[in-house]
């Protein structure tokens, strides 16, 4: 029984680190996310992708989905994905940055796919979204 408790109270920590590392991007100002802006130092190097989505007006987007899709050293996939803030901007994780494609949705809005250079990312991609008609 002891061994369980301990189980679930780790487990159950390990859980809300999650949750918490999952909401620190969408929660700060923007100026401290485009400060997180990272383009790889060398080919198929790790970096940092700051997406600012607005709308057609350049009102944020609130809860857009971003996902930055890279496929690098040949034949390796990464991918990383999280949702804007009050703000419209988010910073994705981390990833090993190669060919770039983001995919950027929102409920309303059509969804944009392009196609990002690694070499740009030291500044914020900045998406803007047209309403669905």
């Amino acid at each position: 029984m002891r061994k369980l408790l301990t189980a679930a109270l780790i487990i159950a920590a390990a859980f809300t680190f999650c949750l918490a590392q999952g909401t620190t991007s969408t929660t700060q100002s923007t100026e401290d996310l485009v400060k997180m802006a990272r383009a790889p130092l060398q080919p198929d190097g790790i970096g940092r992708a700051v997406v600012i989505v607005q709308d057609e007006n350049g009102n944020p987007v609130r809860g857009a989905y971003a996902k930055l899709e890279s496929l690098w050293g040949g034949d390796n996939f990464c991918e990383s994905w999280a949702t804007t803030g009050e703000k419209g901007a988010v910073a994705l994780n981390p990833i090993h940055m190669g060919q770039l494609k983001l995919m950027v949705k929102a409920k309303g809005y059509q969804t944009q796919k392009i196609e990002v250079s690694a070499n740009s990312l030291s500044e914020p991609v900045h998406v803007t979204l047209a309403k669905k008609k």
